[in-house]
């Protein structure tokens, strides 16, 4: 990895060593395969994926394979669910102020704590498995994430909700001004069908309702 003044220099390091950035939308996993896949296509059965491991294995899912898009994925916290964006995000910031990520070696107590204290995690809600498997990942790609523009992606769609929410009251406001529809006169039944004779028989016009 190379350094810039002691700084991590991102693009030095993409160009210097090649590496191919990676999109969390491009990358799945699938339940009962290890690892994970790149989509490099699609089938009329499913998706074409190449495996991001040494050596590279290419093969088409089938309808039955449970496949889980990475952007897709999300995290309990106790702040409510954290999409795996956000969770790179923050696990990136945390080494960045000099707190190491485990790998899937170390002890369980360990990962957790490290990344509980990245993202405030629901403890009672997320088991060791999950956290092993979430920094197995972050691990395997970090070095191939662009983290700047998935921090800005999230302040964007951030400032845009809250564009929307500030719309509303005038969408609302602006429904209660217009002017009120003109009411339609009512019809005048023709008086002159109706005949009255002293001699005549008297017609039922009653309707039952349900006909």
């Amino acid at each position: 990895m190379l350094h810039d003044g002691g700084k991590f220099s991102k693009n030095a390091t993409f160009v210097a060593l090649n590496i191919e950035r990676m999109d969390l939308k491009e990358l799945v996993a699938i339940a009962g395969i290890g690892g994970l896949h790149k989509i490099i296509g699609r089938s009329k059965t499913g998706l074409i994926l190449e495996t991001l491991a040494e050596p590279k294995k290419r093969f088409a899912t089938g309808m039955h394979d449970k496949v889980s898009v990475l952007e897709d994925i999300s995290m309990y916290t106790m702040e409510g669910d954290v999409a795996l964006t956000q969770v790179f995000v923050k696990l990136n910031a945390a080494e960045q102020a000099g707190n190491a990520a485990p790998d899937a070696k170390a002890d369980a107590q360990t990962q957790r704590a490290f990344v509980h204290a990245a993202i405030n995690l629901d403890n009672e809600r997320v088991y060791d498995s999950d956290i092993k498997k979430l920094l197995t990942w972050y691990n395997l790609l970090k070095g191939s994430l662009d983290f700047a523009a998935m921090a800005a992606g999230e302040t964007t769609e951030a400032v845009s909700e809250e564009v929307t929410e500030t719309e509303k009251p005038k969408k609302a406001a602006a429904k209660k001004a217009a002017a009120p529809k003109t009411p339609k006169a009512p019809k005048v039944k023709d008086q002159a069908a109706k005949v009255s004779s002293k001699g005549a028989g008297t017609q039922n016009t009653y309707r039952p309702k349900s006909v």
